[in-house]
């Protein structure tokens, strides 16, 4: 059995930022670079300060520009060698900006308003991290524990669950509010999400000096809470909860993981192409891994085939629980798990933790057997 089906360019991520500079570079047009622009109403002839955040927090003014009689402003600087988090300072007041390569983003606000209400366009990321910032100026002062907790979970699933290893979720997690962390490691379960991003910069920027931050920060509270509570360290934290997946299986009915997922077995995802010539031997041998088990596992198969009633054949025979994902390369629930390779397995333990990831049967056999 080969131990990758398919590898899916439309799930590598950066693929797009690359080829982008890439035609940069190519233009001839010299160094590439990105540009700040746009228009801040009734500041005329006022100073905008462009500076820089290194991965430490602290920031260093980079360039400037003056705001002109009809109220525009245009920057430009050499696009930097990975993503960075800018700010554009207007006296004591900011707006923040991620830049990843050669965008152009555009900045529309007033002297009156700046640094709480604007709009950010020209790319994703731009204006994830305008409306993130419209969220936290509207949480209250005197938010209660229990509210701020749901807030630090919607900001998760807005902004950092599917970012991939954005700048934006690093900006997010080392947001200070006042004097304090809006996400503290030592503070609760906080440190699962610094576990989460730390787990996306990994993969896909693993020499980004941040990885090596979130690594430590997330693995030292890990540690510590294990160690406060007398437990030793089990996982590898790279998620919340579970990621959920609602997809159609081969009579139509749509089956939820959450509802198999932390039911007392270990639970089995599995992104798979039942149609591929490799995949009737390969589910001989997940059949015999399955019927080892005796019943004490369950397998959850994410089909991303492009013809659904060959797949609908091939599964209906299953002894497993097989959905189909019509969107088959850009599958909502495989960019939800970073997949880039078929097939890959990802382990929920009994407990409802997502414990591991395997990118073959034999490593998948370890994971089941070993505990």
């Amino acid at each position: 059995m080969k131990n990758v089906f398919h590898k899916f360019a439309g799930l590598l991520p950066g693929c797009g930022a690359c080829a982008v500079a890439c035609a940069a570079l190519l233009s001839g047009c010299g160094e590439p670079s990105f540009k700040i622009k746009g228009e801040i109403y009734g500041a005329e002839d006022k100073s905008l300060v462009l500076e820089k955040s290194d991965f430490y927090g602290r920031w260093v003014a980079i360039d400037s520009t003056r705001v002109s009689s009809n109220g525009n402003f245009s920057i430009s600087r050499p696009a930097p060698a990975a993503p960075e988090i800018f700010r554009l300072a207007l006296g004591d007041r900011y707006i923040y900006l991620p830049i990843d390569s050669v965008e152009t983003v555009t900045v529309t606000s007033s002297l009156k308003d700046y640094g709480s209400q604007y709009t950010l366009t020209g790319s994703a990321n731009a204006e994830a991290m305008a409306a993130f910032e419209k969220d936290l100026m509207a949480l209250p002062s005197d938010i209660s524990a229990d509210s701020l907790n749901s807030f630090k979970r919607s900001v998760f699933s807005k902004y950092m669950r599917d970012a991939q290893g954005s700048i934006v979720s690093y900006y997010v997690l080392t947001k200070i509010i006042g004097d304090k962390p809006l996400f503290d490691p030592q503070r609760g379960d906080d440190y699962k999400y610094f576990a989460a991003v730390a787990t996306g910069f990994k993969e896909l920027r693993p020499n980004d000096p941040r990885t090596r931050l979130l690594e430590k920060t997330s693995m030292d509270a890990i540690k510590r809470r294990n160690s406060e509570k007398g437990l030793r360290m089990q996982i590898e934290a790279n998620e919340i909860s579970v990621i959920d997946i609602d997809l159609p299986d081969e009579d139509g009915k749509n089956r939820k993981l959450s509802e198999i997922v932390g039911k007392g077995k270990p639970v089995v995802v599995m992104f798979t192409l039942l149609t591929h010539p490799d995949s009737p031997a390969a589910n001989i041998e997940l059949s015999k891994l399955y019927s080892s088990m005796g019943g004490n596992v369950e397998f959850y198969q994410v089909s991303l085939d492009p013809d659904q009633y060959a797949w609908r054949e091939a599964a209906r025979n299953l002894p497993w629980i097989t959905v189909f994902d019509n969107a088959g390369q850009y599958s909502e629930a495989a960019r939800s798990y970073n997949v880039g390779d078929i097939p890959t397995f990802f382990v929920y333990d009994r407990n409802g933790e997502l414990k591991a990831r395997a990118n073959n049967l034999q490593e998948l056999r370890r994971e089941l057997t070993s505990n």
